[in-house]
């Protein structure tokens, strides 16, 4: 996948902004604060339909304006003209269009330009809940298999509304029970999905942390299902009602499974060093990027944000690899200091943009 122009309008700190690319490895340099990542955000705006960052529209917004817009050119096998547009008011809305037909579904428009961002907020990952995680693999499997995001999207609804009648002074039994049933049937299809892709993770996973580590870190990633049958979920959330109605939400189902990266029943949480750690991230966003390139067919784009300088020469070496076979990355980076050490072996032709106050100056 090549994305061969952006255009920027009302976004971040990028009033009116267009930039076209021709080549595969294109950096972004500035200091922090001048809007290098907004590009980078930009982009994963057209993949993942929201910010890697967890910002809303409206904290993208522009100050004093009323929308924002992002278009651009991509090249799969032909090129395909993607579009987001955001308007605050007087109604909120968003539009989303391929080759100017707007999206009906704005779900469908997912992982159309596939990315796998790299960012220090990736450790989250690692040190944050099982919700984190879960996250994580969410919007993996959404990329690989499209209605899968219709599925948890429709899960989560069924969920609130349990909630809130779990919430009222007098419970509808009837309806906790229609409830109980629909959102059975939807936990036995994302936790099926959840188990397949997993599996198929944790074989990339283990390899690229093998290759990164030396051999060193043997971890596994452990999908753990809250309930492993669709009948055993029917049995406990009967079982656990009374408990629902006190804590007033809904403790059985697939909002509840965690997901284990460790070794020996213990999670890396527990002892995993700040390296294993940061090994561990980028193996699994190495093993998504092999993943999602033998799913689709189509070499995902890279978003690699600010984190070249944290990592140590062999971290350094293994990104050489995967950079080779990406579609294209791109890079934010305070300056050019030791990239070339290990990009400058890499022999691709190269854009490089100094950001400064919303502006961009390409170097030539």
């Amino acid at each position: 996948m090549i994305l061969k122009r952006i255009v920027l309008k009302n976004f971040r700190t990028y009033k009116d902004l267009s930039l076209e690319f021709h080549s595969r490895l294109i950096f972004f340099i500035g200091d922090n604060g001048e809007g290098k990542t907004n590009l980078l955000e930009s982009i994963s705006l057209l993949s993942f339909l929201k910010s890697f960052r967890g910002n809303s529209d409206d904290e993208m917004l522009m100050w004093n304006e009323n929308t924002f817009y992002i278009g651009s050119l991509c090249q799969a096998d032909d090129d395909f003209k993607l579009e987001y547009g955001f308007e605050k008011e007087p109604i909120r809305r968003k539009k989303i269009k391929l080759n100017n037909d707007i999206f009906k579904k704005q779900s469908d428009a997912f992982g159309l330009l596939p990315c796998v961002v790299l960012s220090p907020k990736d450790l989250i990952i690692i040190e944050g809940s099982h919700a984190e995680r879960r996250k994580f693999i969410d919007s993996l499997i959404s990329l690989l298999h499209k209605p899968y995001l219709d599925e948890l999207l429709e899960y989560n609804r069924i969920l609130k509304q349990r909630n809130i009648t779990l919430k009222k002074q007098f419970n509808d039994l009837k309806m906790i029970d229609v409830y109980n049933s629909m959102l059975a049937d939807k936990d036995e299809s994302i936790r099926n999905k959840r188990k397949e892709i997993i599996e198929e993770l944790n074989f990339h996973y283990q390899k690229a942390l093998g290759n990164l580590s030396g051999g060193k870190d043997n971890f596994t990633l452990i999908y753990k299902p809250n309930v492993d049958s669709k009948e055993k979920f029917l049995e406990k959330i009967q079982t656990n009602y009374q408990k629902d109605i006190r804590l007033g939400y809904t403790t059985v189902g697939s909002h509840r499974d965690e997901i284990f990266i460790g070794r020996d029943d213990k999670d890396i949480l527990e002892f995993g060093s700040q390296g294993q750690k940061r090994s561990s991230v980028i193996s699994l966003k190495t093993a998504s990027f092999e993943l999602i390139r033998k799913k689709i067919g189509t070499d995902p784009i890279l978003l690699i944000d600010d984190v070249i300088r944290e990592l140590d020469i062999k971290r350094r070496e293994f990104f050489v690899d995967l950079i080779r076979e990406c579609g294209q990355a791109f890079f934010t980076t305070t300056d050019l200091e030791g990239i070339q050490d290990y990009i400058g072996n890499l022999d691709e032709s190269r854009q490089i943009y100094h950001v400064k106050n919303g502006s961009m100056v390409e170097s030539k």
